[in-house]
């Protein structure tokens, strides 16, 4: 086995630890960081915070972009392996079984 194969191993361990929705949080808190930095160069527009503002500011957006993006990609590859109390539409709809007309029950 060699290292970039052990170091993948731990980072797929690492990322399915963490839940969807602790990311889609970090993400969200990343980005208010990045509107902050936004915010503060209308606030004072002088030319450094202007800067700043428009090279930093849009690395943290597309990393909260990408911390969105991944949870995504992570809610997808798991599918309906979601342990039993995990938030979200998949356990609403897990437990329900499809009618003679196969379609849904109606009581949402």
């Amino acid at each position: 086995m060699s290292l970039l194969d052990r170091l993948r191993g731990q980072a797929i361990t690492r990322l399915q630890k963490h839940s969807v929705v602790s990311l889609i949080r970090l993400a969200c808190y990343v980005a208010l960081v990045g509107l902050a930095v936004m915010a503060a160069s209308i606030l004072y527009p002088a030319p450094l915070p202007v800067i700043f503002a428009m090279s930093v500011g849009q690395v943290i957006g597309i990393v909260a972009f990408l911390c969105y993006l991944l949870s995504i990609l992570m809610d997808i590859v798991r599918g309906s392996d979601h342990a039993p109390n995990a938030p979200g539409p998949a356990r609403q709809y897990r437990d329900r079984e499809p009618n003679s007309k196969g379609d849904v029950s109606d009581s949402v």
